[in-house]
């Protein structure tokens, strides 16, 4: 039998083992995981949005109508002014190696096409292009978002979607509406078309395979989540939910701002100027919480507020 030296010593070389041991497994580790690619951002196109967008006022004469931010050299944003129209809703522009879509004109009356087109000419002079064939599209059918359609519908090389569930099922040829998620492709760049009535009966989501951006139009965004049809705003949230399961998501955006920086504090209807708004970029943990509340709401939507958004049945 071992004494009890023996003992101690025999557990104190089994003690210096397992940490050696376990020193020789870490450094090993270590060493494979520095020589093993890295996610390099995912596999999704950077880019940048600023921190703050140009507001509308105190004094509109220094404000333009249309502030024009480049995202990437292929993904842009257009914010119209709190001076041009209290709505101050957000367009965007994605390029494509054969077509560029333009989602949404804006609301009032704007001159939408010309800051449109400085933006492709822009991009036609740097790819060293002569034209791009320009798909007209919207997140969804309310006025202040189709506004300006009427400036696009004679120019050459354009299509006008209308902003009606039937026109939009026909142009993306979804058969099973809403059911039915499809693919749009503007040339090397494929965008996931996602049906989501209930704010509006032809509403829309694209998911930017490129970017990872998902445009969630007026169905979610910093402000009052307007609910038109309860049954059928829910189905989209948990469609979006299980669409995005598993995708990269690197942005949420909507196509409005009405919260401000202060948790749970909107602005009031009609508000021109915003000096201390929300972000306009959520996450999908925005999406699951919002999907979380309307399934306890269980087919009764009712008014409710939330840090970035509230939920507002009409």
């Amino acid at each position: 039998m071992l004494d009890r030296f023996e003992r101690a010593s025999c557990s104190t070389i089994i003690r210096v083992c397992f940490v050696a041991a376990f020193l020789f497994l870490l450094l090993t580790a270590q060493q494979a995981i520095s020589q093993s690619p890295q996610p390099e951002g995912g596999g999704v196109r950077p880019g940048v949005l600023p921190k703050t967008w140009i507001l509308g006022g105190p004094k509109c004469i220094e404000i333009p109508e249309f502030q024009i931010h480049e995202y990437n050299e292929d993904f842009y944003i257009l914010r119209q002014s709190g001076c041009s129209h209290y709505e101050k809703p957000f367009l965007y522009l994605l390029f494509g190696k054969d077509k560029v879509l333009l989602l949404d004109t804006g609301a009032g009356k704007n001159e939408v096409a010309r800051v449109v087109k400085r933006v492709i000419d822009q991009w036609l002079a740097r790819n060293k292009r002569a034209s791009i064939n320009l798909v007209v599209a919207h997140s969804h059918g309310h006025r202040d978002h189709t506004a300006g359609d009427s400036q696009f519908e004679a120019l050459p090389a354009t299509v006008v979607v209308k902003p009606a569930a039937v026109a939009v099922q026909a142009f993306f040829n979804v058969h099973r509406w809403p059911d039915e998620i499809v693919q749009y492709d503007l040339g090397e760049r494929i965008l996931d078309v996602i049906p989501i009535p209930g704010h509006e009966a032809s509403g829309v989501a694209i998911y930017d395979r490129q970017t990872g951006i998902l445009l969630t139009g007026d169905t979610l965004y910093p402000g009052r989540l307007y609910v038109h049809d309860g049954a059928a705003f829910a189905q989209s949230i948990q469609r979006l939910v299980e669409f995005t399961r598993g995708k990269i998501v690197t942005h949420v955006l909507g196509t409005h701002i009405e919260n401000t920086r202060a948790p749970y504090l909107d602005y009031k209807i009609g508000t021109a100027y915003q000096p201390d708004e929300h972000q306009l970029e959520l996450s999908r943990g925005t999406l699951l919480e919002l999907n979380e509340a309307l399934q306890r709401m269980n087919g009764h939507v009712t008014r409710l507020a939330f840090r970035d958004f509230t939920i507002w049945p009409e």
